[in-house]
């Protein structure tokens, strides 16, 4: 009886280690080291967003033309690797989703935010912008059913009061218009957000992400010379911000995000993509020379202190769940 005993334990034990390898493989973790870096690596890559923007429009880019230079330079980037390595088959099915994806709804939250612009400040328009990993937590509730904790609710809470105290908009003119615009593109990113974590599933982060810029540079392109005409740099700055806002800001970004939502699931993973307005403060500062304020610092601390309890939390929960499966066999984690 007791061998029949110790075999049945240690065949639960095989069984148990098996099915979590087979959970770790299908389903991105709440935790997971090398998915969190990426997360974090992403937000600093788009943190640089507002430095090359900036030495962009001193070359004289107007907005568009610099979101079209992004785009298309980021596509052209990542085309470049892929075609370098043979590696940009895809299904057919899984490249148009990723062409729609861009061209619809890339194109779509850039369209809202620069519109906002022109109703509110800078500072106003990304704090609603950063109102996305919210409508990412509502999404994620409306279309798996499984609600947010109460943990992460809080740590959201205090992301957002850091992104709030971070971008300092105490003292803004308000236009509902403009946070209309500003919440709706908060809300449109955290859909292309959520779209991006299905589609990184079943293709690689690279060929996503090249087929998703080739459809919002086709898009963004095509709306910039209908309207204006693009702006061509003719100094040397202005083609080394252009090459910045390429690839630093956008396709290096684009990729670790996807390859991040490879391995969490995209609320955790929203959430620690607020880091990015804490992180293109410390380097407007020390690149631009911008001045510190108090607001800010307890702002980027608020916003780190949201991705550290984001993990620590996660991991409690995890080895609580482990405890209550070595404790009853049968269920899992």
């Amino acid at each position: 009886m007791s061998i029949l005993k110790t075999t049945s334990k240690r065949d639960l034990s095989t069984l148990s280690e098996t099915q979590r390898r087979q959970r770790r493989a299908s389903k991105p973790q709440d935790l997971d080291h090398v998915g969190v870096l990426l997360v974090m690596l992403s937000a600093l890559g788009f943190g640089t967003l507002a430095i090359f923007g900036k030495l962009a429009y001193a070359q004289g880019l107007d907005p568009l033309s610099a979101l079209s230079w992004r785009l298309g330079g980021a596509t052209v980037a990542l085309w470049g690797w892929l075609l370098l390595r043979n590696q940009r088959q895809v299904p057919l099915s899984a490249a148009i989703s990723a062409l729609s994806l861009g061209a619809i709804g890339y194109a779509l939250q850039s369209a809202l935010f620069f519109n906002a612009l022109s109703y509110a400040s800078a500072g106003l328009t990304a704090l609603m912008f950063y109102t996305y990993p919210a409508f990412v937590a509502l999404i994620s509730w409306g279309t798996t059913r499984q609600a947010p904790t109460s943990w992460q609710l809080k740590v959201l809470g205090l992301s957002l009061l850091g992104c709030w105290f971070t971008l300092d908009v105490s003292h803004e003119i308000v236009q509902p218009l403009g946070i209309l615009l500003g919440i709706s593109a908060g809300a449109g990113y955290a859909l292309y957000m959520t779209l991006s974590s299905r589609l990184v599933r079943n293709v690689p982060p690279i060929q996503a992400a090249a087929f998703m810029l080739l459809g919002a540079t086709a898009t963004v392109g095509s709306i910039t010379v209908v309207l204006q005409g693009v702006v061509i740099p003719t100094t040397t700055s202005g083609l080394s911000a252009v090459l910045g806002l390429a690839v630093i800001s956008t396709a290096l970004p684009i990729v670790f995000l996807f390859a991040g939502l490879r391995r969490l699931r995209v609320v955790p993973a929203a959430i620690l993509s607020t880091l990015e307005p804490a992180l293109a403060v410390v380097m407007g500062i020390w690149l631009l020379g911008e001045q510190l304020q108090l607001a800010q610092l307890l702002g980027g601390a608020m916003i780190i202190s949201s991705a550290l309890l984001l993990q620590v939390t996660s991991g409690r929960q995890k080895n609580e769940s482990i405890r209550r499966f070595d404790g009853i066999p049968g269920q899992l984690p």
